[in-house]
């Protein structure tokens, strides 16, 4: 509590004595705080249960985690139960201040915060870099969007669109304490659409720094400087990108019509499921769909999966490919490009949590993939 007390300085009036799990809704519905700072290395359980309690029971409370060391699935499950911060000391004394400090101006109910939206692939080539850049500039006009590569193998989002960033996602982990709307700001490239980019670094060997809580950090102020921010997710499953879906208001799982592709689609579903994901945040959307030349069918792949197809965006290759190949959007080469029309439509997905799918054709199911 001394060493608490002395991080933060004149940031907080802290009470003499903590509080211990057992009493914290007590004192919190007498205190009423604006922050909850719970320890998480004495018992974490205990701390996750609490955490859906205090929220419940202290509306617009501003929890944070605190633990002397990092713990990728401590962390995902502090952010699961409310959890907005997730604090290491001493290394992040400046992230808690910085915690603290703004929880005494945040917007009551977080209004102001963004939707946060991970675009993960079954299988490399899955399209789903393509996916989150069309879907962006079919939001730019009404909306502040971010598009943030967190695909630390092969990151082409800045590619896709011919920018040049000025900073990258790599520089704003390495000063992640000092991390806010100023800096996010300075370090993304601006598109013609709209587009703001968070693209990757060149070095990949950068992906061995990444740390689940300075993505968290991250993500937190990307969505507090947006309305939407769409994460590329690639299809490799790390750290990056368990943190980015364990903490996104929408996964859109972008499969296709062949068979690995589902095999895949049905392991990332049981991971989620592990991750603790709820269903009604998964969405599936089918890509490079073409029902002459489908492997499986729409409920095929629905019924294995059981889960509904949320989205499809039509197979266009060569107004996709020349659109990859050129740096521009599917629409900017051909408005008329079926696929391009698809990713309009799905833009229901991200602002209703809902889009009208073609019907899917009737077939047989295939009993292996769930055995």
């Amino acid at each position: 509590m001394g060493m608490l007390r002395e991080y933060l300085g004149t940031e907080a009036i802290l009470p003499s004595e903590p509080t211990s799990y057992q009493d914290a809704v007590i004192t919190g519905n007498r205190l009423r705080p604006q922050v909850v700072i719970a320890g998480f290395d004495r018992d974490p359980e205990e701390a996750v249960r609490l955490g859906p309690i205090l929220t419940s029971e202290l509306p617009g409370v501003h929890l944070v985690a605190l633990s002397e060391r990092s713990d990728p699935d401590r962390i995902r499950a502090a952010m699961r139960a409310g959890y907005r911060e997730y604090v290491v000391l001493p290394d992040d004394v400046d992230l808690l201040r910085q915690a603290v400090h703004e929880a005494a101006y945040a917007v009551p109910d977080d209004e102001e915060r963004g939707e946060v939206i991970a675009v993960c692939g079954t299988k490399g080539g899955a399209g789903v870099t393509s996916l989150a850049i069309n879907l962006a500039a079919e939001l730019t006009p009404v909306y502040r969007v971010c598009v943030m590569d967190l695909d630390f193998s092969m990151g082409d989002v800045a590619a896709l669109l011919d920018l040049k960033t000025p900073s990258h996602v790599g520089e704003l982990l390495r000063k992640v304490d000092r991390l806010d709307e100023r800096m996010l700001a300075g370090s993304v490239g601006h598109h013609a659409s709209r587009i703001h980019v968070l693209a990757q670094p060149d070095e990949l060997d950068e992906a061995d720094e990444v740390r689940g809580d300075a993505i968290l950090a991250l993500l937190t102020t990307a969505a507090r400087s947006y309305q939407y921010v769409l994460l590329d997710c690639g299809s490799r499953i790390d750290e990056a990108t368990l943190m980015a879906t364990s903490v996104a208001d929408r996964i859109l799982l972008v499969c296709g019509t062949d068979v690995p592709s589902v095999k895949n689609a049905h392991r990332r579903m049981q991971l989620f499921d592990r991750l603790g994901v709820e269903r009604e945040r998964l969405y599936l959307v089918v890509n490079h769909y073409d029902k002459r030349k489908a492997h499986l069918s729409l409920t095929d792949i629905q019924g294995n999966l059981g889960v509904p197809v949320s989205g499809v965006v039509t197979s266009d290759p060569r107004t996709v490919d020349q659109a990859v190949n050129d740096g521009r959007l599917v629409r900017d080469v051909n408005k008329r490009s079926p696929a391009a029309l698809d990713y309009s439509n799905l833009v229901g997905l991200l602002t209703e949590g809902e889009v009208s799918a073609p019907e899917p054709t009737k077939a047989g199911l295939m009993g292996w993939l769930l055995n």
